[in-house]
């Protein structure tokens, strides 16, 4: 009886040492640390810097390949968990920051997650600053597409407004899906972006701008949506991009 009451003891007492040394990830640690100097860095072009952005990227795909982060998880690594497919491919978006220096201010930096059928997390840290905080899975039959939806901040005039489309293929991640004329990506300031999921359109809308005049800011947005292939009508403030064979376009 008293040797089963030492075994019972040494299974407790293990089992508290244990604990802690679990939470104490040393890859969460080391992340967490890279994390929190950039959090309050300022972007330099230097050598120092960038190999501080390198460290933290292969840190950051070698942790979430290995992790299933939730949004309290990612809070206490230093990160923020903005975007989420909820779906069975898990896409997640991830985000960090640091200061630009100048008039853009916050730069952020999206990593990306993903859970093939048998349960393995991928990521992969591209090489893009939005703040993506929506995502929305494309009715595009035979194929898993995602538009994603976000902000970042251009210059002192300029406040970017970008939608992404992104595709799985078994494993993989591809980036160079031509959704919106020849690029994947359609980026405008001083807009506003939203998709209505019931009818896979994605409604671009004039927002407020720092413009003397209502005109001067109809012409640059139509100007700006000229230049990506898009058209509008004449003093319009909004149009619709419809989604029809996996590419967002304008009725002829």
């Amino acid at each position: 009886m008293r040797r089963i009451l030492i075994c019972l003891a040494w299974l407790a007492a293990t089992g508290l040492a244990s604990a802690p040394a679990k939470a104490q990830d040393p890859a969460a640690a080391e992340l967490r640390k890279n994390l929190g100097i950039l959090e309050t860095s300022t972007e330099f072009e230097d050598e120092a810097w960038e190999k501080l952005i390198a460290d933290t990227s292969r840190k950051l795909i070698a942790y979430l390949r290995t992790h299933d982060v939730s949004a309290a998880g990612a809070q206490s690594l230093g990160l923020e968990l903005t975007a989420d497919s909820q779906d069975a491919a898990h896409f997640r978006v991830f985000t960090y920051s640091y200061q630009s220096g100048g008039t853009r201010g916050t730069v952020h930096r999206p990593v990306f997650q993903w859970t093939n059928a048998a349960g393995q997390h991928f990521a992969y840290h591209p090489d893009l600053e939005c703040y993506y905080n929506e995502i929305y899975k494309l009715a595009t039959p035979g194929r898993t597409l995602y538009l994603l939806l976000g902000q970042e901040r251009g210059d002192g005039r300029c406040l970017a407004s970008e939608a992404y489309v992104l595709e799985l293929k078994g494993n993989y991640l591809l980036l160079d899906h031509a959704a919106f004329g020849q690029s994947p990506g359609l980026v405008l300031c001083n807009v506003e972006m939203t998709f209505q999921a019931a009818r896979q359109t994605l409604r671009i809308s004039l927002a407020e701008r720092p413009y003397p005049t209502d005109e001067e800011a109809r012409t640059d947005f139509a100007d700006a949506l000229l230049r990506s292939g898009y058209r509008i009508r004449r003093g319009a403030q909004s149009v619709g991009l419809l989604l029809s064979g996996a590419r967002f376009g304008q009725k002829p």
